[in-house]
């Protein structure tokens, strides 16, 4: 995404740059011919003049591919512009899906850590149930050896309840932080891309702007908002 970035970045600004140097009016000198005087460098009369006086120059036939050069940017404005917009689609979507994943990995999270919690009520109260057993087996030295192999069988099963609940109270406990990661994560990239947004749909406005009162400096303005969308894309990585 970040390479993507950089790609069109680096097209916009060769775009401007061609559109700016092919856009520079080229200089044509204009030579003044004056009346040539007669032979012998004698002056010609108004009359002699008059006649040869040239006939009212016709529209210059170059003038208009001149003119559709000089206005060859409002075309590169259009395609700018285009791809400026499926740019907004596109950040708009991404945007989208990272506020989703967000929430999902909040509510599995949430899920998570309530399951956790029950995990965690269920070993403590085995932790206290095998607690009390140790204490009647070490209160009742003459206690008939039976009872006492039943005593010591369910504190040995207890025992291995709770090295079971503690192995999935951490397995829980990987995910639901490995969730959280993944919350926090689709945050930053949502915040960043939708810093990013920002800086596109201005440059559409702008790029609006520019069509209507034909402008070229502020296309060119609309083009250098293209920078903080790269910043903030590039900072959301």
């Amino acid at each position: 995404m970040v390479i993507l970035a950089f790609i069109v970045l680096i097209l916009c600004f060769a775009i401007w740059f061609w559109v700016w140097s092919g856009d520079k009016p080229k200089s044509e000198t204009h030579k003044n011919h004056s009346a040539p005087a007669g032979k012998g460098g004698a002056v010609k009369t108004g009359q002699d003049q008059d006649k040869e006086k040239p006939p009212a120059a016709a529209p210059d036939a170059t003038a208009l591919p001149d003119r559709r050069l000089s206005e060859r940017w409002r075309d590169w404005l259009a395609l700018s512009t285009t791809i400026i917009a499926v740019m907004t689609v596109g950040m708009t979507l991404q945007v989208s899906q990272y506020l989703t994943v967000s929430l999902i990995s909040q509510g599995k999270e949430t899920n998570s850590w309530s399951y956790f919690q029950s995990k965690s009520v269920k070993e403590h109260t085995i932790v206290m149930s095998k607690f009390a057993l140790e204490l009647q087996l070490a209160a009742a030295p003459n206690m008939p050896a039976e009872a006492a192999e039943k005593y010591r069988a369910t504190i040995k099963k207890y025992g291995e309840d709770i090295k079971r609940y503690k192995d999935e109270k951490d397995e829980i406990q990987q995910q639901a932080e490995a969730l959280g990661k993944a919350r926090d994560k689709a945050n930053i990239l949502a915040g960043g891309f939708n810093n990013s947004l920002l800086f596109l749909q201005i440059s559409i406005v702008l790029s609006a702007i520019a069509t209507m009162v034909r402008k070229k400096y502020i296309w060119y303005v609309s083009l250098s908002c293209l920078t903080g969308w790269v910043y903030f894309l590039v900072r959301s990585f």
